[in-house]
């Protein structure tokens, strides 16, 4: 399988196509800008079709309570216990660090439709052998390898996190630093924006290359 290089070094995405600078309405000026229709250039991605089966730890007597699909940025992995056929998708958690084999968590990169929520596609949440889900789950698309703007924390990693460091999920759905010894498995991708305090709790939306290892 080859992975396509996109490495795109076009001016606006309006200039490209015109020669035409952007402005307001009936401004025509000619020229190039120096602002790219893409910011660099990017190994191709992995996408995947799941079921979301999110649910809230807390949903009191079956039939009652919806499901809640996990937002865009937040890690899932696999429910195996009830997914036979790898269908069955739901946030991360509770364990920190989790052994997650390859292409069986990522990253959401298109959510589950709001209403599906509402209008009850996702089903109501029920308790299983693998913990609450909600009975249908909505699909929702994951990224499983490449780069993704996905939410991250140091605080439950114990440390500041830089570009090049390696990450793991951190047992709510988000990532964190895998640790200076991480167990095989546990690595789930390499921390690719700005520098991070080892003081955040509240996770931010920051760029990471998912690839587990």
């Amino acid at each position: 399988m080859l992975k396509r290089l996109y490495n795109w070094t076009s001016g606006s995405l309006s200039g490209v196509n015109t020669g035409i600078l952007q402005g307001g309405a009936g401004v025509q000026t000619a020229g190039v800008t120096s602002n790219p229709g893409i910011s660099g250039p990017r190994i191709e991605e992995k996408d995947i079709e799941v079921l979301d089966v999110t649910a809230p730890s807390q949903i009191g007597a079956s039939g009652t309570v919806l499901g809640t699909p996990a937002a865009s940025g937040k890690y899932l992995v696999l429910s195996p216990l009830t997914s036979s056929f790898g269908a069955r998708w739901k946030l991360q958690g509770p364990t920190p660090q989790q052994r997650i084999p390859y292409t069986t968590g990522g990253v959401v990169v298109t959510s589950v439709d709001p209403q599906s929520s509402t209008n009850n596609t996702m089903g109501f949440a029920t308790g299983t052998v693998a913990g609450n889900e909600a009975a249908s789950g909505a699909k929702a698309v994951v990224r499983v390898e490449g780069p993704v703007q996905a939410f991250v924390e140091s605080l439950v990693g114990g440390s500041a996190i830089s570009a090049g460091m390696f990450l793991a999920a951190d047992g709510a759905g988000n990532l964190t630093y895998a640790g200076a010894s991480p167990n095989a498995g546990s690595v789930v991708g390499i921390y690719t924006g700005p520098l991070m305090a080892s003081s955040v709790s509240i996770p931010v939306l920051s760029n990471v290359y998912l690839g587990n290892f």
